[in-house]
């Protein structure tokens, strides 16, 4: 049965009762790579979305940053919930939250992409991004419910972007930061809420884009 088959089925069966056989090496598979998935989804009582995340991936995307919606306690359930899915993939992990594995296992490119861009931007937001955000609690949880369908489009409007004009990546990876920085700029927010949403869609960007030299403003 082939990789993509397996996560139509294994999307069916909610049921993660069951541990997941501990990787033996660096090296990811489809199987391990499943069974953490559907247990992250499980963690996260994720149910709008089919399959795990690198099925669909930024309706996966939006529905974690649902979460953000409840301030600090919702991210740190969500920082929870993705560290067991790191536990899990063991010494595996970087294998398969790499866009080359999903591209080798079935998965288009830009599925890809936006699955590690989605591990990476919630990386940030559960390490170096985690005190700014709890430190502008209601200003981040308020942008999150009122200003999703804008980070969508910063989102759309940078794919579109890098596709039909690649020569200048860096350029639209600059304009897709400065979107970003925009919406976190809240009148309840400051300079280290604008800082957050720039570096949080940086590190995005930085799935794709590593040749671009971009930095986010200092606080």
């Amino acid at each position: 049965m082939k990789f993509l088959e397996l996560i139509f089925v294994l999307a069916a069966v909610q049921s993660a009762s069951s541990a997941c056989t501990p990787a033996t090496s660096a090296t990811c598979t489809s199987d391990l790579l499943q069974c953490c998935g559907l247990q992250l989804k499980a963690d996260l009582a994720l149910s709008n979305c089919y399959g795990i995340l690198a099925f669909e991936p930024e309706c996966h995307r939006q529905e974690i940053e649902n979460m953000y919606t409840n301030g600090t306690s919702g991210l740190f359930f969500v920082c929870d919930a993705f560290n067991k899915y790191y536990e899990c993939l063991g010494p595996a992990r970087r294998d398969c939250t790499s866009i080359g594995f999903h591209v080798k296992a079935g998965i288009r490119l830009a599925d890809a992409a936006n699955v590690v861009s989605m591990y990476k931007q919630f990386g940030f937001a559960c390490g170096a991004g985690f005190e700014g955000f709890s430190n502008n609690d209601a200003c981040m949880s308020e942008i999150f419910n009122t200003k999703q369908a804008q980070i969508s489009k910063c989102r759309s409007q940078f794919s579109l972007n890098i596709l039909s004009d690649y020569n200048n990546h860096c350029l639209h990876f600059e304009q897709y930061t400065g979107c970003f920085n925009a919406l976190f700029d809240h009148s309840l927010c400051n300079s280290e809420s604008s800082w957050w949403g720039c570096e949080y869609a940086r590190q995005a960007g930085k799935a794709i884009l590593q040749d671009c030299n971009l930095q986010c403003s200092s606080l």
